[in-house]
């Protein structure tokens, strides 16, 4: 941990919401990973808590990731790219 991080609200509450979903799911990876995939499902269909996300908002936040065309050769890059376009991995 970065001594910048140490007292910041926002990330102690990020890693309280991640041990609470890990304990939730039995700290097991698999649950984890499914839950995950469950989520971006939701996100891509516009269910739940992502139902009032608008095509437009979220294109405003995917804009704001930046160009990723520095990594070439980047495996993890190349898949942000497919769900950019469209194209998850199945």
């Amino acid at each position: 941990m970065s001594d910048g991080a140490q007292n910041d609200p926002m990330i102690d509450e990020v890693r309280e919401i991640r041990r609470r979903v890990s304990a939730d799911l039995g700290n097991e990876f698999e649950k984890l990973a499914e839950h995950l995939r469950q989520i971006d499902r939701d996100y891509a269909e516009r269910r739940g808590i992502f139902a009032d996300v608008t095509r437009e908002a979220a294109a405003r936040v995917e804009q704001s990731w930046g160009d990723m065309t520095a990594f070439p050769n980047d495996t993890l890059v190349d898949d942000v790219r497919a769900i950019r376009n469209g194209k998850q991995k199945g």
